[in-house]
């Protein structure tokens, strides 16, 4: 209210005291307009209050001042119209300020509710057993490849382990056994071997001594069968004479050709001992008394059989020993896959939630932790239908977190309608209010290691294809609009 003027006698009327609105007007424009911004902060009843003190009426005091009251000086009542001139204008602002704000959300498509969300990633148990270790705790940390829970299950089945170790160590004791018997049956060959080499040696020498003899019996042979028939030749000339008997000249004749037919006898001798002597040194014996073999060269034979045979068992066992050892270290892996087990955070995020203590008994496939993944922050929208039937996937936005000012510019990805399906995100579509139709934003601004999740504010939707002349009241209207 304005202050009242008081009179008293013989003094001169007192200049009339303005409210805050004449302080306002007095003032330079740097802190006018700072007290602008402070009237703007103000709610409407603060605001309404103001507006009647601005334009209130003079009390009855001063109706009743009488008419010989001096007048006050031209200046000053310039100054007091002008004054009342600066609370209308300034009324006029505090309407249009005030008005401002629900205006232009009137015009703009907005959401009802808005609140940040990231997609959860589940971490599930890959084997049966108890909880040994729980690192972390809601809310840390969790960077990529970080241990965070460790499983162990003693009652996991080794049993094809412990057969294949079994197998294992029989073919590992059976291995030298075979070793040795190889080893002692290439010692025999080789023994039997040389006893061959000598019997041929030896042979060859016999064989040779043989042809030697056979050639010094054809040459006495020789001999005799020419003096046999020097003396059948002297014998018929002296029985011609009359000097010898017939009876000598038939003897005669009989030594001639008995030397003739031994001479032939030992060359087919030499022939047949050369024959054999050939064949001795191939390797090969000919004779009446023994086969084409002797006897140590058919053990020789036995015994390379033999030999093959082992290398043959011995080289199945180192395979099938490569084989079982490398089943024994896949079932190994198996094991020790089946009775311990370390999980460890796939992503760079936090963790969310934590299903399990340690000392629990788990099962495989069980959620035990979900963990935030915010390199993926988005927001989750709800708005009234006459917006979502305007707004199309791909549209942009610009999300606003709640008491600020700043914007973060988004792009609409999914629209889902009343009926949202179910998501892998922190926050579930059920958390939003009712009756909405929910859109999806993603907002890469907000995509770091703090990306606020749960923090509410609102999204604003820039509608692509028709709607300019509303975007232009809009652009206007928010030139007018207080700077927060």
């Amino acid at each position: 209210m304005a202050a009242k003027r008081k009179k008293a006698p013989g003094a001169e009327i007192e200049e009339p005291q303005f409210s805050s609105f004449d302080a306002l007007a007095s003032q330079p424009p740097a802190g006018r307009e700072a007290a602008i911004d402070g009237l703007c902060a103000l709610d409407v009843r603060a605001q309404s209050a103001l507006l009647q003190e601005a334009f209130a009426t003079p009390d009855a005091n001063e109706a009743e001042t009488p008419l010989t009251t001096p007048s006050p000086k031209r200046g000053s009542a310039v100054s007091q119209y002008g004054w009342r001139a600066a609370k209308s204008v300034i009324g006029l602002l505090i309407v249009v300020v005030a008005g401002v704000g629900p205006l232009q959300r009137l015009l703009e498509l907005s959401s009802t509710e808005a609140v940040v969300n990231a997609r959860l990633v589940s971490l599930r148990a890959p084997i049966d057993g108890r909880i040994e270790d729980l690192v972390p705790t809601i809310g840390s940390a969790a960077s990529r490849g970080r241990i965070l829970l460790h499983i162990a299950n003693s009652r996991a089945d080794r049993g094809r382990s412990d057969d294949l170790q079994r197998m294992v160590e029989q073919i590992e004791g059976e291995r030298p056994a075979i070793v040795k018997r190889l080893a002692r049956l290439k010692e025999i060959h080789e023994q039997i071997a040389q006893q061959a080499r000598a019997f041929q040696v030896g042979r060859i020498r016999e064989l040779e001594e043989r042809v030697l003899d056979l050639k010094a019996q054809v040459s006495a042979t020789e001999v005799s069968g020419a003096e046999a028939a020097s003396t059948l030749a002297r014998t018929k000339t002296l029985a011609v004479s009359g000097y010898q008997t017939t009876v000598a000249v038939e003897r005669a004749e009989r030594d001639a050709k008995v030397a003739i037919h031994t001479q032939k006898s030992l060359n087919h001798r030499l022939f047949a001992t050369e024959v054999e002597l050939e064949a001795a040194r191939r390797g090969e014996y000919v004779g009446d008394s023994y086969n084409d073999r002797p006897s140590s060269l058919q053990h020789g034979d036995e015994l390379s059989v033999r030999i093959a045979e082992a290398e043959a068992e011995l080289s199945s066992r180192d395979e099938r020993l490569v084989r079982l050892r490398a089943a024994l270290d896949a079932e190994t892996a198996r094991y020790s896959e089946l009775s311990n087990a370390l999980l460890s955070s796939p992503i760079d995020g936090q963790v969310w939630e934590i299903l399990v203590a340690p000392g629990e008994e788990v099962r495989k496939g069980q959620d035990l932790m979900r963990l935030l993944d915010c390199s993926g922050a988005l927001v989750t929208a709800t708005v009234r239908e006459s917006v979502f039937n305007q707004l199309h996937i791909g549209d942009q936005a610009q999300f606003r977190f709640s008491n600020q000012s700043g914007r973060y510019g988004g792009t609409i990805v999914r629209m889902s309608g009343s009926a949202a399906p179910s998501d892998n995100l922190a926050i579930q579509a059920t958390g939003l209010a009712s009756g909405g139709y929910r859109i999806v934003v993603t907002v890469p601004e907000l995509a770091s290691a703090q990306c606020g999740v749960g923090r509410t504010g609102t999204v604003t939707f820039n509608q692509s294809g028709t709607g300019g002349t509303l975007r232009s009241i809009r652009d206007a209207i928010s030139f007018f609009a207080p700077r927060s």
